[in-house]
């Protein structure tokens, strides 16, 4: 595998990424997915302290995928895993092609979601997208992981979750390099890790 396949198949799926041009894509299932406009950027809260910068030649092997665009479909253009609600007080994990309500507070405050991150969608398209399970504090053990969350093992190591397999953060540089912060970090039991399933490492 040459360096550029290398770093490509690295990048964890829901980062924000872009090159030497000001052009900026969410990288979700293997593509480059562009920003279109400053407008979708802030309406669904993408985090300009996240971006990842790559090398040009990394981003234009890069297959490019379909556009995030605020307009639209939302099931199509929005992103893959998102916070979203509606005029109500109930919080929802867009992930998949579903709305998975958040059961609780505690669950909430668990996986370290902000409420800066959550974007309002009207109540018409909330209550015509398909729901899936709640997420609850046996989610971890009953169901899958979390898409986009940074995981510390009972060891120690730090992981990210990625289509339901932790991804090994492979040292503090790793960390860094993917502006990933501490405060992030989601604790998982002894029976959580083993429940989980590993995937290729992110190097």
């Amino acid at each position: 595998m040459n360096h550029i396949d290398r770093v490509r198949r690295s990048v964890p799926e829901g980062t924000l990424i872009r090159g030497i041009h000001p052009a900026i894509y969410l990288y979700e299932r293997g593509k480059k997915r562009p920003v279109t406009d400053t407008e979708t950027f802030h309406s669904y809260r993408l985090n300009a302290e996240g971006i990842v910068i790559l090398e040009e030649s990394v981003l234009e092997e890069m297959e490019t995928g379909t556009p995030v665009n605020i307009y639209g479909d939302f099931r199509t253009n929005s992103p893959a895993t998102l916070l979203v609600k509606s005029s109500g007080s109930e919080i929802y994990l867009w992930t998949d092609g579903l709305l998975h309500p958040i059961a609780s507070g505690e669950i909430y405050d668990r996986l370290r979601f902000h409420y800066s991150s959550v974007v309002t969608l009207p109540d018409e398209l909330i209550a015509f997208l398909p729901e899936g399970d709640p997420i609850h504090d046996a989610t971890l053990l009953t169901h899958s992981l979390v898409n986009g969350r940074v995981y510390s093992a009972p060891n120690g190591l730090i992981y990210y979750g990625e289509r339901n397999k932790l991804r090994k953060i492979e040292g503090p540089s790793v960390f860094s390099f993917y502006r990933w912060r501490v405060e992030e970090i989601v604790h998982l039991t002894r029976e959580e890790f083993n429940h989980c399933r590993l995937g290729e490492p992110i190097l």
